[in-house]
């Protein structure tokens, strides 16, 4: 999953694609930081291009019970267009850009 909106990056370059590489979140402290890394498209992503820009966002503690028993990637794409400027009217792009994970291997246990 992304988001898809023409922002400027702080080098001056206009970035259209957008996704979070990370997420991290504390429980004990009820602190989430969300990396998102912008691409100049998304062929560029989909080309295995680097980021033009990551950005570490904190979310308020006030809004940590938002993530709570639902898919956090997603509740960070929905808060993100909710709460960060720019982002309020940018497009859901649920194509999926990297091949999928290769099923586990299951190993015999040892006899």
């Amino acid at each position: 999953m992304a988001i898809i909106k023409e922002l400027n990056t702080k080098f001056g370059v206009g970035a259209s694609y957008h996704r979070i590489t990370a997420f991290n979140i504390s429980y004990s402290n009820k602190k989430i930081t969300l990396c998102v890394a912008s691409y100049l498209t998304k062929e560029a992503r989909a080309g295995k291009s680097e980021p033009i820009e990551e950005v570490d966002i904190s979310i308020p503690i006030a809004d940590f019970k938002l993530f709570l028993g639902v898919n956090p990637i997603e509740a960070g794409y929905g808060w993100l267009k909710q709460n960060v400027i720019g982002f309020e009217d940018a497009v859901d792009d649920y194509d999926a850009v990297e091949p999928p994970l290769p099923e586990p291997i299951e190993e015999a246990p040892n006899e």
